[in-house]
């Protein structure tokens, strides 16, 4: 069964709608981008779009390509909006973990800075970060409960394999970290209840890598021939249980998380 992302999407941004028309006035949100890639392209035009339809004011500051670590740092302090998000990647000039040492924790609809995932590794789940996120929903939609299952989470990058592996145990699954040194990636996830993607390599799962019962959670994005492409090969649609097409799959529920993590965050921040 292919998931319908933008179905999920829909039902969040109509419950953001409703909880954002009965407040005094709007949450604001920041969003700091260096990158102009295709991909990063892409999700920035989608948190804009998402942004208007739920009624956050957004406001995009463009990075030059020379901004220097320490003036980022200082757009983060200057901001007054309720949120912020520093779009990934940035310039490899850039000190990373400096930067996202400087982000405020009440104002990280990401889950990005240090505060917020010492908290998320501990167990909070005030907010999930967004990709993580994106995934329960569509396990919720689908009534698919993690506990006692097996995971293989393919990649272990900080936006998708780190969290969601911490996820996963904290609620109870046996989780299996797969990377370029596992010798059969096959036999890992073909003995795996379900799959997550994160990888960003177009294809690097196949139809004979999975079973009919298998659930494929497919977040990674990449370019190909000016399209994105998913992690896993379309054909595993046809086979799998569940699978999450790219686009259309946990894209778009990512960014619908942010914004319900950032009307978590200001309820939070009121009490």
């Amino acid at each position: 069964m292919i998931v319908d992302g933008k179905a999920i999407t829909k039902e969040i941004k109509e419950e953001l709608k409703k909880r954002i028309a009965r407040l005094p006035q709007p949450p604001t949100l920041d969003i700091f981008v260096m990158s102009d890639d295709f991909a990063t392209s892409k999700f920035v035009a989608i948190k804009k779009k998402t942004a208007a339809e739920v009624g956050v004011p957004m406001r995009e500051v463009i990075l030059a390509d020379e901004t220097t670590t320490e003036e980022l740092i200082a757009h983060i302090r200057e901001s007054r909006a309720d949120g912020m998000v520093v779009q990934l990647p940035l310039a490899s000039h850039i000190d990373l973990e400096a930067v996202l040492a400087a982000i405020p924790r009440e104002k990280d609809p990401d889950v990005m800075s240090h505060e917020s995932q010492k908290r998320f590794m501990e167990g909070d789940e005030t907010v999930l970060p967004p990709v993580t996120g994106a995934l329960v929903a569509v396990l919720e939609t689908h009534r698919v409960d993690p506990r006692g299952k097996r995971i293989a989470i393919v990649g272990n990058g900080k936006l998708v394999g780190q969290p969601a592996a911490v996820w996963f145990r904290n609620h109870g699954a046996e989780v299996t970290i797969v990377n370029r040194k596992t010798p059969d990636i096959g036999a890992v996830t073909r003995a795996s209840d379900i799959i997550v993607l994160g990888t960003g390599k177009p294809g690097i799962l196949t139809p004979d890598m999975i079973t009919e019962r298998s659930v494929v959670l497919d977040a990674g994005t990449s370019e190909t021939a000016g399209k994105l492409a998913g992690d896993a090969d379309p054909a595993c649609a046809q086979k799998a249980a569940l699978f999450t097409p790219v686009p259309g799959g946990i894209g778009p529920i990512t960014v619908a998380i942010i914004f319900r993590n950032l009307l978590a965050l200001l309820a939070e921040n009121k009490n």
